[in-house]
């Protein structure tokens, strides 16, 4: 008996050493979630087991042992016994361009290893390394191809512009519909990842919309089988004040004496004349002195005391403020067996850097899921509701407009008194006038700066609401079929009330006021004035579609759709004015509009119109769609697409609406390294991708019927004014573009990325075409012009170091050339230089560059030389008229020809640090400087007067030309438009900074935590590098992009 128990005791005490029983989950951060297939190993055995739906697990494991875990797309993880209760393992993400992933294109979920297409996927962690309003401006430097611009019209592209009137935004769709909105309304808490589409075929499902590229944002959304799971996400930015130095700026010093010079010529006679017209403090001194030349020192004195005056430094006491940024957002997720959600509300609110100006968003989303019918049906359900509010008070904007000699506030205005008391400052007229109107009886015709602050609510909301549902059902054998509908209303609303004591309001009133046989009549009646315009839009869209994937005797798999698409929009709008309004009681005067013109109070010579504003607006656009697309692969080494759609719309000609334009793709790709001939087992993985096809893109700026625009303001009856003649041949323009790309990986992922080649045409794009004046209209706009391009996208990423501290390095560099190859209306290359437009010729860029030649300065007298029929001129207006193309400088694009950046992200426990450099280069700028004008300078007040030629031998250190004898506009635009100001732009900025820290999954549930990150940011953080040889920032002249320094935490609860 005694034998038994001791052997019964030894065999129980050696249960520890040979096993346990192990039970564990697997998770991926950063978001906690179950991750379904990892694989657990016992390092050294052949014990191994796969994680299930909910990422959970169970083993064999002696506290002896180690666990091997890893999942595709995850860092792998080593797990030392002992172990006690219950393991969590976190995985971290391997970031890798050849990772088994799934991109949205909206229409379809696509694995990356069988698409053809150009897709780049911004992950979740990505995303939030940024910090910042908009979501799009989060995806900025992280996709070759997808640029930024600083010039034109598009303030963001892919792969270039694929149209030249046209809107030049990629098309944005979110959750599958295509978003009608600004991008401010989406909170990016509430995004899971974002897909660019930059090719025909990931991007041609879309048809006549996609031809400037496709930004699929796919929102988050509750796992089935979740626990209830919390998150908050809060961060708060700081900026330092707008830097008011950073645009050279004509000294006081400088500026009065210029006003010396103007005086001594007699240039203010006329402005005496007149008796109301204005004149800064050191004129009226100079006049002073003139008439009494016994206070000439007293005067003197008080000059010298402004010209010691920078009124910059009362702005950025006055008007501007450090920007202050919060940004909030909860959310609640989880689900049952058969069904999921996820809850979320955000709350945004900005102090801008003008005091004055704010913004606030608050926004609402919920998406629910549920699976009926053993999950053959599937019931989709979202609601988004976004509110943005931004006030727009600052009165920096109505001091820069001054009607003095300079049409800009001097810069030696003074706000405030020594002792904080507002001051006067001359504005519209001149201060003796503006006493005398008080005293027949007139609004107080001052205007104080900061006494106008607070007097004017002007402000902008917009309500955007979005409804969608979709219904999924799987039929048999692969074929599933759906429907999807979403209802999209949008309301903007901009009010701005100038109160009754508002420079403004008063000025108005005073302006048409008239003296009647002693009596002071007033057309504008005594009150406030409110400007208020509203626009709602109204979007429908329905979609039916059948989807088919199967696989055949394991090698074969067939993957296609079809479907339809049905869209609606109706935006309509009124704006009106009302005068004499009282806010209290919401009422306002009576205007008599009949009388158009009125003789104005400070010059009865003088007649004009009360500012007249009441319109209504409406649009109605509607599209009807056709769509099928189709994917094969052979073995998983051999994946052929194509994509067909056909799209009609209500706003083209008879025939192309009757016909549609047909858009379509192909691909091809080939999955080298899964070859059996394939033997370079250091780049395991090895992919070709070909594409072809066509998109589109829609210009609702013209139609195909007469467009006019309608007016009844004059006598009380309607006319029209037409804008565009009929054109019933007009037609959707099209882009083609071919792709070749290649994906690789080496062994352990150590070097991965992607090269692609693509070639980019815009056929029958809309432009302007002259067309002789007997017709009645100057230009005629329609399909007459045609664009090329090509490039390269490069995406590498390398892990540095795999030990304890792990570092990795990201480079995303794209290059780009395009051109205008045919366009009816030739637009010669001197109007364009003095038009300051960008004006399509063929052969160059859409945004090109061009200048007069530079000669130099003269050396007697500092006059600019420009080449006139090749040699040395002084002919000015010869030479901006005359000078052949020949002879003009062309010095290359105004956007970067070649782009990117480069990412550094160091891992040493659980601190992150992440540095970011950027660089643009190949491209030009053209330097801002004195214009002289009929005032010497007074109208730029630029600060380059100061560096002006004025004895011989300046020539030879600058190249601003001398003050001139008299006025001469030929001459400023010869030294405005001339080579010397223009320099190369290439420029490298060390763009930001993150520095994080996250508490791993073991640390944060001692705290009740399911994960806790915290992280600071700085973004703006200087240039390292530029080409140019002057002191500026190429590519924001005369702004001020202040250091940013974001502190944020982001926790989960469960």
């Amino acid at each position: 008996m005694y034998r038994k128990l001791i052997l019964w005791a030894l065999l129980l005490a050696a249960v520890p050493a040979l096993g346990q029983s192990l039970r564990g989950r697997v998770i991926a951060l950063p978001d906690s979630i179950p991750l379904e297939g990892a694989t657990i190993r016992v390092k050294g055995s052949s014990r191994i087991v796969v994680a299930g739906t909910d990422g959970r697990f169970e083993l064999t494991a002696g506290n002896s042992d180690t666990l091997q875990v890893s999942a595709t797309g995850f860092l792998p993880s080593l797990v030392s016994g002992p172990f006690g209760g219950f393991l969590t393992v976190a995985l971290q993400p391997f970031r890798t361009e050849l990772e088994a992933v799934v991109v949205s294109t909206g229409y379809q979920q696509i694995d990356r290893e069988r698409a053809t297409g150009s897709f780049v996927k911004v992950d979740n962690e990505l995303l939030n390394r940024s910090v910042g309003a908009n979501v799009i401006d989060r995806i900025n430097h992280t996709v070759p191809g997808l640029v930024f611009n600083k010039v034109g019209t598009s303030e963001l592209s892919i792969r270039g512009q694929g149209t030249i009137f046209g809107n030049a935004e990629p098309l944005v769709v979110i959750d599958n519909f295509p978003f009608e909105g600004n991008l401010s309304d989406i909170n990016p808490n509430d995004v899971e990842s974002i897909t660019v589409l930059k090719d025909a075929a990931a991007a041609s499902i879309w048809g006549a919309r996609a031809g400037n590229g496709v930004i699929v944002v796919t929102s988050k959304r509750g796992i089935a089988g979740r626990a209830v799971r919390v998150g908050v996400q809060a961060n708060v930015t700081l900026a330092e004040r707008p830097d008011l130095y950073a645009r050279p700026q004509l000294s006081s010093a400088d500026y009065i004496g210029i006003e010396e010079r103007l005086f001594a010529e007699g240039y203010y006679q006329s402005a005496l004349s007149s008796g109301y017209q204005p004149l800064t403090p050191a004129v009226e001194l100079l006049l002073r002195r003139q008439s009494n030349p016994v206070d000439a020192a007293g005067i003197d004195q008080e000059i010298a005391r402004l010209k010691n005056i920078d009124v910059r430094k009362q702005f950025g006491k006055y008007l501007y403020r450090k920007p202050f940024e919060q940004q909030y957002s909860l959310s609640i997720d989880g689900g049952g067996a058969n069904n999921a959600y996820y809850i979320s509300a955000g709350h945004d609110r900005n102090l801008e850097g003008q005091v004055g100006n704010d913004y606030g968003r608050t926004t609402i989303s919920t998406t629910h899921n549920f699976k009926f019918l053993k999950g053959r049906l599937e019931l989709v359900a979202g609601l988004n509701y976004s509110l943005n509010a931004s006030s727009r008070n600052s009165i920096v904007a109505t001091l820069a407009s001054n009607a003095t000699a300079g049409s800009s506030l001097y810069p030696y205005a003074e706000l405030a008194g020594a002792d904080g008391t507002p001051l006067e400052v001359v504005k519209n007229f001149r201060q003796s006038f503006v006493q005398e109107a008080g005293r027949k009886g007139l609004l107080d015709w001052r205007f104080v700066p900061l006494e106008e602050m607070g007097r004017t609510d002007a402000g902008v909301s917009r309500e955007n609401v979005r409804l969608n549902s979709s219904l999924k059902y799987r039929l048999f054998n692969g074929f599933n079929v759906s429907a999807i509908y979403q209802h999209q209303y949008l309301s903007t609303r901009d009010r701005t009330h100038f109160s009754k004591d508002s420079y403004f309001a008063r000025e108005l009133v005073n302006r048409f006021s008239r003296l009647e046989g002693g009596t002071l009549v007033r057309p504008v009646p005594l009150g406030g004035v409110l400007d208020i315009s509203r626009q709602a839009s109204l979007s429908r869209l329905f979609r039916s579609q059948v989807d088919y994937s199967s696989t055949f005797s394991q090698q074969h798999k067939l993957i296609a759709l079809a479907g339809f698409e049905v869209r609606s929009t109706r935006t309509d709008g009124v704006a009106s004015r009302y005068y004499g309004y009282d806010e209290r009681h919401a009422q306002n005067g009576m205007v008599d509009y009949v009388e158009q013109t009125l003789p104005l109070f400070y010059d009865n010579a003088i007649k004009g119109a009360i500012p007249f504003m009441d319109r209504t607006s409406l649009f109605n656009d509607r599209y009807l769609s056709y769509y099928a697309n189709a994917a094969y692969t052979l073995a998983g080494k051999l994946t052929a697409s194509a994509s067909a759609r056909l799209d009609r719309s209500n706003l083209f000609g008879v025939k192309t609406n009757q016909n549609g334009v047909p858009l379509w793709s192909g691909g091809l790709s080939w999955n080298v390294s899964k070859e059996s001939f394939y033997k370079w087992n250091w780049l395991p993985n090895l992919k070709l991708r070909a594409t072809f096809g066509y998109n589109g893109s829609v210009n609702k700026s013209v139609s195909a019927f007469t467009t006019a625009s309608f007016s009844g303001y004059l006598y009380n009856l309607p006319y029209a004014t037409i804008i565009n003649p009929p054109n019933p041949d007009l037609r959707w323009e099209r882009i083609r573009i071919a792709n070749l790309g290649l994906d690789f990986s080496s062994r352990n992922d150590r070097i991965s990325g992607s090269l692609e080649f693509f070639r980019k045409q815009g056929m029958d794009l809309i432009g302007d075409a002259s067309v002789p004046p007997s017709s009645g209209i100057s230009l005629f706009r329609g399909n007459i012009a045609n664009t090329s391009g090509h490039g390269i996208d490069v995406s590498l990423r390398t892990a540095n170091t795999i030990g304890r501290l792990k570092w990795s390095s990201n480079l995303v560099y794209s290059y780009i050339r395009e051109q205008v190859t045919s366009y009816s209306t030739v637009a010669t290359v001197a109007r364009q230089i003095q038009s300051g437009m960008y004006l399509p010729k063929v052969g160059r860029p859409l945004y090109g560059i061009y200048s007069y030649r530079w000669e130099g300065l003269d050396a007697v007298n500092g006059d600019p030389i420009g080449r006139l029929n090749g040699t040395p001129s002084r002919d000015y207006p010869g030479i901006l008229n005359q000078t052949s193309e020949e002879e003009m400088v062309y010095h290359g694009s105004a956007r970067p020809i070649s782009q990117g950046a480069v990412f550094n992200d160091l891992r040493y426990g659980d601190f992150t640090l992440s540095v970011n450099m950027v660089f643009r280069l190949g491209h030009y700028f053209r330097k801002n400087s004195i214009t002289y004008g009929s005032n010497y300078g007074l109208s730029s007040a630029h600060g380059d007067y100061g560096l002006r030629w004025q004895v011989p031998g300046d020539e030879d250190r600058t190249f601003v030309p001398s003050l001139p004898l008299q006025p001469n506009g030929s001459r400023d635009l010869l030294y405005k438009y001339a080579s010397v100001l223009v320099d190369r732009a290439d420029n490298i900025r060390l763009e930001d900074i993150r520095l994080g820290y996250m508490l791993n999954s073991g640390k944060a549930s001692r705290l009740r935590f399911g994960s806790l990150q915290v992280y600071l940011y700085a973004q703006n953080l200087g240039i390292l590098w530029k080409a140019t040889r002057f002191d500026t920032d190429p590519e924001n002249q005369g702004a001020s992009y202040p250091v940013r320094i974001s502190a944020g935490v982001k926790m989960n609860f469960k």
